[in-house]
């Protein structure tokens, strides 16, 4: 057969089964192109429960966060607090040290330790049979060497 003829023969063959194969493509979009048009109209109770479960869980997820910023805050404020409460009261441990000594010094009762010569405050004192005042840590380490007063050389047995 001629190549036309035989173009011929195929198309006259071919043309039912294309025929069929476009009536079935045509009513394939057809059906799709209703069932777009019925999603959108549809406002079945699945759809209305899907778009509540995603409203929820959003609002969920901003009031985690929310919640954690609030947290952050709460925490850097209360840091804040206690650094304000730890620098007032050095300040003012710093200011009753200042007054103790200033007392001890005004009344005389800070003697200077013979052995280390610094100041000797009230509650760290020890006086010796001899009467000689001297730093109690300062005192039992040369008593350990010893066994005299390091001020008058006098006997310390006990």
């Amino acid at each position: 057969m001629k190549p036309n003829l035989l173009l011929e023969y195929q198309s006259q063959i071919a043309s039912p089964i294309i025929q069929t194969f476009s009536r079935i493509l045509r009513e394939e979009r057809e059906n799709e192109y209703d069932d777009d048009h019925d999603d959108k109209d549809d406002d079945s109770p699945t759809h209305k429960a899907i778009i509540i479960i995603i409203a929820l869980c959003i609002g969920l997820l901003i009031i985690g966060i929310l919640a954690y910023i609030s947290r952050c805050l709460y925490l850097r404020w209360k840091q804040k607090k206690q650094a304000q409460v730890r620098q007032q009261s050095e300040v003012a441990y710093q200011q009753q040290v200042v007054q103790i000594e200033s007392l001890c010094v005004q009344t005389q009762e800070l003697a200077q330790c013979p052995i280390c010569l610094m100041p000797i405050p009230c509650y760290l004192k020890v006086v010796t049979p001899c009467n000689h005042p001297f730093h109690k840590a300062c005192l039992n380490l040369w008593l350990q060497v010893e066994k005299i007063c390091p001020s008058c050389r006098a006997s310390l047995n006990q």
